[in-house]
């Protein structure tokens, strides 16, 4: 689904379908074309297994999260790199009204700060990271190391599966831009079954 459609076209295309469960996610900066990793999450939503925004701001957010509050579906939020940053936004958009079933965050980067906080709101989750670091030097934050102590889930803690990635194949070490492969098809929790499940 392109995110360039407007949220009247959101609401009639995607919340309007009769679910059990919704599914919105979010790529990381740059490019969503081939061969580009955001490319990947992009054909989730030519699949229809989820609705797919780049890392948006919070007026937009601010209108996905309306667009979920007048639904009864179950939320699955995922999201890579910048767009796992989106994600938690929209899940703090949603804590007085809206429960999410499941947070999913691939290689999270933020900028300058020292943890990102889970909200209450959401049930359980996975957070799947790698070594490395951001391939891009010169930006500032934590860039997908320590995410024990980068990823603050309040009393929820037990409710979340945390995963560091190691090796891609056997002789190559996972870098950031892997970590998209990783998680829809490696992961101890892959993306792509949670996106099915019913």
């Amino acid at each position: 689904m392109n995110p360039i459609f407007s949220m009247n076209t959101l609401s009639q295309n995607y919340f309007g379908k009769i679910s059990k469960k919704i599914n919105i996610g979010f790529y990381g900066l740059g490019p969503s074309s081939f061969p580009y990793v955001n490319y990947q999450l992009a054909e989730l939503g030519k699949k229809n297994l989820a609705l797919i925004f780049p890392p948006t701001s919070l007026l937009r957010l601010g209108r996905i999260a309306n667009a979920c509050k007048k639904t009864d579906s179950s939320l699955t939020i995922f999201g890579y790199s910048r767009g796992a940053i989106s994600a938690i936004n929209l899940c703090k958009m949603l804590t007085k009204q809206k429960k999410v079933d499941f947070l999913y965050l691939i290689d999270p980067i933020a900028y300058f700060t020292n943890r990102l906080r889970i909200p209450e709101n959401v049930i359980q989750g996975f957070i799947c990271y790698q070594r490395n670091g951001a391939r891009t030097p010169f930006l500032f934050g934590r860039f997908g190391k320590g995410i024990a102590d980068y990823v603050f889930c309040g009393q929820k803690t037990k409710n979340f599966m945390i995963e560091q990635a190691f090796k891609i194949e056997p002789s190559r070490v996972v870098m950031h831009e892997d970590m998209v492969e990783y998680c829809l098809f490696r992961a101890k929790i892959t993306l792509l079954s949670l996106l099915n499940e019913e």
